[in-house]
Protein backbone atom coordinates (compact mmCIF):
# COMPACT_ATOMS: atom_id res chain seq x y z
CA UNK A 1 0.00 0.00 0.00
CA UNK A 2 1.26 3.83 -1.17
CA UNK A 3 1.54 6.35 1.97
CA UNK A 4 -0.50 9.29 1.63
CA UNK A 5 0.48 11.96 0.23
CA UNK A 6 2.82 14.42 2.96
CA UNK A 7 1.47 18.38 3.01
CA UNK A 8 4.80 19.22 0.56
CA UNK A 9 4.02 16.55 -1.78
CA UNK A 10 0.29 18.23 -2.00
CA UNK A 11 2.01 21.89 -2.13
CA UNK A 12 3.80 20.44 -5.36
CA UNK A 13 0.56 18.65 -6.26
CA UNK A 14 -1.56 21.96 -6.42
CA UNK A 15 1.01 23.59 -8.19
CA UNK A 16 1.36 21.15 -11.28
CA UNK A 17 -2.64 21.45 -11.41
CA UNK A 18 -2.81 25.46 -11.46
CA UNK A 19 -0.22 24.76 -14.21
CA UNK A 20 -1.75 22.50 -16.22
CA UNK A 21 -5.58 24.23 -15.85
CA UNK A 22 -5.11 28.06 -15.18
CA UNK A 23 -7.93 30.04 -13.68
CA UNK A 24 -9.58 31.97 -16.43
CA UNK A 25 -11.46 35.32 -16.37
CA UNK A 26 -12.40 35.36 -19.60
CA UNK A 27 -14.14 31.99 -19.76
CA UNK A 28 -15.41 32.32 -15.86
CA UNK A 29 -13.63 29.11 -14.94
CA UNK A 30 -11.76 28.40 -12.11
CA UNK A 31 -8.01 26.99 -12.24
CA UNK A 32 -7.39 23.48 -11.15
CA UNK A 33 -5.46 24.74 -8.02
CA UNK A 34 -9.01 26.21 -6.58
CA UNK A 35 -9.43 25.28 -3.35
CA UNK A 36 -12.82 23.02 -4.07
CA UNK A 37 -11.23 21.56 -6.93
CA UNK A 38 -8.04 20.69 -5.69
CA UNK A 39 -9.72 19.02 -2.55
CA UNK A 40 -11.58 16.88 -5.18
CA UNK A 41 -7.93 15.93 -6.40
CA UNK A 42 -6.19 15.57 -2.95
CA UNK A 43 -9.07 12.58 -2.12
CA UNK A 44 -8.61 11.12 -5.59
CA UNK A 45 -4.38 11.39 -5.43
CA UNK A 46 -4.12 8.30 -3.41
CA UNK A 47 -3.87 5.44 -5.81
CA UNK A 48 -1.90 7.66 -7.67
CA UNK A 49 0.28 8.45 -4.86
CA UNK A 50 4.24 6.46 -6.17
CA UNK A 51 3.27 7.76 -9.52
CA UNK A 52 3.16 11.28 -7.90
CA UNK A 53 6.25 10.68 -6.34
CA UNK A 54 7.94 9.91 -9.25
CA UNK A 55 7.12 12.39 -11.45
CA UNK A 56 8.27 14.90 -8.80
CA UNK A 57 11.81 13.01 -8.79
CA UNK A 58 11.70 12.74 -12.53
CA UNK A 59 11.03 16.47 -12.99
CA UNK A 60 14.72 16.51 -10.61
CA UNK A 61 12.58 18.37 -7.63
CA UNK A 62 13.00 17.31 -4.25
CA UNK A 63 9.42 17.35 -2.51
CA UNK A 64 7.79 20.92 -2.21
CA UNK A 65 9.90 22.66 -4.22
CA UNK A 66 7.35 22.80 -7.52
CA UNK A 67 5.40 24.57 -5.24
CA UNK A 68 7.81 27.63 -4.98
CA UNK A 69 8.50 27.41 -8.90
CA UNK A 70 7.13 29.95 -11.02
CA UNK A 71 4.09 29.27 -13.91
CA UNK A 72 6.45 28.89 -16.54
CA UNK A 73 9.06 27.04 -15.18
CA UNK A 74 6.59 24.49 -14.28
CA UNK A 75 4.52 24.57 -17.40
CA UNK A 76 8.04 24.30 -19.37
CA UNK A 77 8.85 21.04 -17.25
CA UNK A 78 5.34 19.72 -17.96
CA UNK A 79 5.49 19.82 -21.50
CA UNK A 80 9.01 18.09 -21.32
CA UNK A 81 7.86 15.11 -18.79
CA UNK A 82 6.83 11.79 -20.89
CA UNK A 83 5.91 8.79 -19.47
CA UNK A 84 2.99 7.03 -17.53
CA UNK A 85 3.53 9.13 -14.39
CA UNK A 86 2.50 12.13 -16.32
CA UNK A 87 -0.13 10.73 -17.77
CA UNK A 88 -1.45 9.11 -14.22
CA UNK A 89 -1.22 13.28 -13.28
CA UNK A 90 -3.57 14.37 -16.11
CA UNK A 91 -5.86 11.77 -15.47
CA UNK A 92 -6.54 12.67 -11.75
CA UNK A 93 -6.33 16.23 -12.40
CA UNK A 94 -9.22 16.05 -15.25
CA UNK A 95 -11.46 13.81 -13.68
CA UNK A 96 -11.44 15.99 -10.54
CA UNK A 97 -11.80 19.31 -12.65
CA UNK A 98 -14.72 18.39 -14.80
CA UNK A 99 -16.64 17.18 -11.77
CA UNK A 100 -16.87 20.70 -10.58
CA UNK A 101 -20.39 22.50 -11.71
CA UNK A 102 -19.00 26.01 -11.91
CA UNK A 103 -16.21 24.18 -15.10
CA UNK A 104 -19.43 22.43 -16.29
CA UNK A 105 -21.75 25.54 -16.23
CA UNK A 106 -18.92 27.34 -18.05
CA UNK A 107 -19.00 24.87 -20.80
CA UNK A 108 -22.96 25.33 -20.96
CA UNK A 109 -23.51 22.16 -19.51
CA UNK A 110 -26.02 21.43 -16.95
CA UNK A 111 -24.04 20.42 -13.88
CA UNK A 112 -25.64 16.85 -12.58
CA UNK A 113 -25.16 13.38 -13.10
CA UNK A 114 -25.79 11.64 -16.76
CA UNK A 115 -28.48 9.54 -14.41
CA UNK A 116 -31.45 9.41 -13.31
CA UNK A 117 -32.33 12.23 -15.70
CA UNK A 118 -29.97 9.97 -18.44
CA UNK A 119 -29.18 10.82 -21.65
CA UNK A 120 -30.63 9.71 -25.03
CA UNK A 121 -28.92 7.20 -27.07
CA UNK A 122 -29.66 6.31 -30.53
CA UNK A 123 -30.87 3.03 -31.33
CA UNK A 124 -28.21 0.52 -31.62
CA UNK A 125 -28.10 -3.41 -34.11
CA UNK A 126 -27.79 -5.99 -31.34
CA UNK A 127 -27.22 -8.43 -34.13
CA UNK A 128 -23.52 -6.87 -34.18
CA UNK A 129 -22.87 -8.83 -31.29
CA UNK A 130 -24.12 -12.05 -32.58
CA UNK A 131 -20.87 -13.02 -33.74
CA UNK A 132 -19.15 -12.60 -30.43
CA UNK A 133 -21.86 -14.29 -28.62
CA UNK A 134 -21.73 -17.57 -30.91
CA UNK A 135 -17.85 -17.78 -30.73
CA UNK A 136 -16.57 -20.63 -27.93
CA UNK A 137 -15.85 -19.64 -24.53
CA UNK A 138 -12.14 -19.01 -24.24
CA UNK A 139 -11.87 -19.26 -20.59
CA UNK A 140 -11.00 -21.86 -18.22
CA UNK A 141 -13.94 -22.68 -16.14
CA UNK A 142 -14.05 -22.01 -12.57
CA UNK A 143 -13.12 -24.83 -9.66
Amino acid sequence: MTAPLSTLELDDLRALAGAMIPASEAHGVPGADDAEIFAGIARAAGPSAGALRRLTADLGQAPGSLAGMDRTALETRLAQAVGPDIGALYALVLMSYYRDDRVMTALGLEPRPPFPLGHPLEDADPSLLDPVKARAPFWRPAP
